[in-house]
């Protein structure tokens, strides 16, 4: 088994936008209702990017429409990808819009979803040409198929860049911009793993990474954040635990734990058959560099993808580790 590092800057978008898409994929919006379990998962497109090779990068996140309920969702025919050409709604797909070649259905999505919203989960690279065409993302969960279409079209209104960043994870304020920030993402890499990482169910492994950031925006005084009122019928508080259920706050990778330092490490699962048990899943860093040392313990065999995030409040940076448990 090969370890898999991949970086990338987490890029995010008007949460406008995503209310519209919700209301368009639900058919009757009435006084919202919040649920522990039964409900459905609503995955959501995020925007796109242009490449400087004339490529596009689209982002995809989702929404657990659940409060406690975490499925699992194997890439298939209930949780897969398909491009087509025409589909202009946010609901079922007729079968007559796919491209004769659909695509993958696997393009790197998690088949484990956390509670609530999580944005800017993973991105897919598209060629130039794929313009006029959209990539349709379908789950189905709880007896329900939600979708969400990508499109290289209305670039006004879903394009992303760093003021779009910077206004909508943390702390962030402004919008869309021509602007540069200075502000780079965190720099990391996992430590001592080389070639193939294997485990036996119930014994931890070690987890070692390294990880540096500019130092930018920098630390934050929590206190000087408000709370909301708590969530009707004792539901769990999701997120960053700071007594706030707004949908950038509910993430489980959550600007917040960058507070202290200005740099934080966060440990996720990301797919894989069982529970994982992380041993100091975040950790405050140092942002001149500090390795932190975590483990994870497997309560089931099959194979499994972890994620560790870098995250300086604004800009999130992650490696992916495969780990074969036995």
């Amino acid at each position: 088994m090969l370890v898999r590092i991949l970086t990338l800057k987490i890029r995010l978008i008007s949460s406008a936008f995503l209310a519209l898409l919700f209301l368009i994929n639900t058919p009757n919006v009435t006084a919202q209702t919040l649920h522990r379990f039964g409900q459905s998962i609503q995955p959501i497109f995020e925007g796109f990017e242009r490449n400087t090779d004339g490529t596009f990068t689209m982002w995809f996140g989702y929404l657990n429409r659940n409060y406690d309920e975490t499925p699992t969702v194997a890439v298939g025919d209930l949780n897969g990808f398909f491009a087509a050409n025409g589909v202009n709604t946010a609901g079922p797909v007729d079968q007559n819009l796919l491209l004769s070649d659909p695509g993958p259905q696997d393009r790197g999505q998690p088949t484990y979803f956390y509670p609530r919203r999580q944005q800017f989960v993973f991105e897919v690279v598209l060629p130039a040409d794929f313009v006029g065409n959209e990539l349709v993302w379908s789950i189905t969960h709880n007896g329900e198929t939600r979708t969400a279409v990508g499109t290289l079209e209305r670039e006004n209104i879903w394009a992303v860049d760093e003021g779009v960043w910077s206004a909508n994870r943390g702390r962030g304020t402004g919008g869309r911009t021509e602007i540069e920030y200075a502000n780079e993402p965190p720099a990391m890499r996992l430590v001592g793993i080389e070639g193939q990482i294997s485990a036996a169910v119930g014994r931890p492994v070690n987890l070692r990474v390294f990880a540096s950031d500019d130092g930018v925006p920098g630390p934050y005084e929590r206190d000087r954040r408000g709370r909301m009122d708590p969530l009707p019928n004792n539901l769990p508080e999701v997120g960053g635990g700071i007594g706030r259920n707004s949908p950038k706050e509910q993430g489980v990778v959550n600007y917040v734990a960058a507070d202290e330092t200005g740099l934080a490490l966060t440990w996720i699962k990301y797919r894989g058959p069982g529970h994982v048990l992380f041993d100091n899943a975040i950790s405050a860093l140092n942002p001149l560099g500090e390795e932190v040392v975590s483990s994870a313990t497997f309560t089931q065999s099959g194979t499994y993808v972890l994620r560790a995030y870098a995250d300086d409040s604004t800009y999130t940076t992650y490696s992916e580790l495969n780990v074969i448990v036995q």
